[in-house]
């Protein structure tokens, strides 16, 4: 005998059933059916996760004296832009990378240089970084007939975004600061959040010279810009969590700032 339309067998009225519901959610829950994947998501390497027990408070003070000197060196070359319109970033930022390296020259895996799970993070950051470019570059300009850069000033901006800036960045902050400051917060996840506000405004002292203007007066500016790098500080850190290395997360920060060095304007 056929049910009528509206009515239900009784497994289909079991599963329908709020309570049956209720309780087969908390089997899932008690047995980590719903829980693991989103665990083996955010889950670290097994490499990161042994090195954060190697450092100690003393690598925190030299991890802040290295973010200090950070802040100052980018200051100093945004006064020398407004004064003298001599761009000097790019010896900074050699400088920057320089230190950490021979901090760590006995062990560069301690700072994410290292070939570990190298080919999964090179492909998922690529995959990543294509997707955000066509969103928010390319896509965007082709519809508006935007004008594109010159080939020789792309490259150029692929080497600077890339090397200059993202591998800088990951290197100094995912790489050397945010694994140092552990101890000295106890947390790695409340470290993680702190080094995010670090990141944040590491970007504030040259920003705020280029502009010649005060602290008070680059806020406004500042804070616009302010929730995406801290959001993106998120997603660097679990490129570099997951595989153990910076180059996924270098790749993918050089894409996201290659969105500006397409197009002209």
């Amino acid at each position: 005998m056929r049910l009528p339309a509206n009515d239900q067998s009784p497994k289909q009225h079991q599963q329908n059933n709020p309570i049956h519901r209720q309780v087969r959610l908390q089997f899932l829950l008690e047995h980590g059916i719903m829980t693991k994947p989103m665990k083996n998501f955010f889950k670290a390497d097994a490499s990161y996760s042994e090195s954060l027990q190697s450092f100690t408070v003393q690598d925190s003070f030299i991890a802040i004296a290295y973010y200090v000197f950070n802040l100052v060196l980018l200051y100093i070359a945004g006064i020398i832009f407004v004064k003298f319109h001599i761009y000097i970033g790019l010896p900074c930022n050699f400088l920057l990378i320089l230190i950490p390296v021979i901090i760590c020259r006995q062990s560069l895996s301690s700072i994410g240089i290292t070939k570990r799970n190298l080919k999964p993070s090179i492909i998922v950051s690529c995959i990543l970084g294509l997707l955000l470019l066509m969103l928010y570059a390319v896509v965007p300009g082709v519809i508006n007939h935007n004008q594109w850069l010159p080939i020789q000033t792309i490259a150029y901006n692929i080497f600077y975004f890339f090397i200059i800036i993202a591998f800088t960045e990951e290197l100094g902050f995912r790489g050397f600061i945010q694994p140092r400051l552990t101890p000295l917060f106890k947390s790695e996840w409340l470290t993680i959040v702190i080094v995010g506000v670090l990141f944040v405004f590491m970007h504030y002292p040259f920003q705020m010279a280029r502009h010649n203007k005060s602290f008070v007066e680059y806020w406004p500016q500042f804070i616009a810009a302010a929730p995406l790098q801290f959001m993106w500080h998120f997603v660097f850190t679990w490129l570099y969590r997951r595989y153990g290395n910076i180059f996924g997360s270098t790749i993918l920060h050089g894409f996201l700032d290659l969105t500006t060095g397409l197009f002209v304007g």
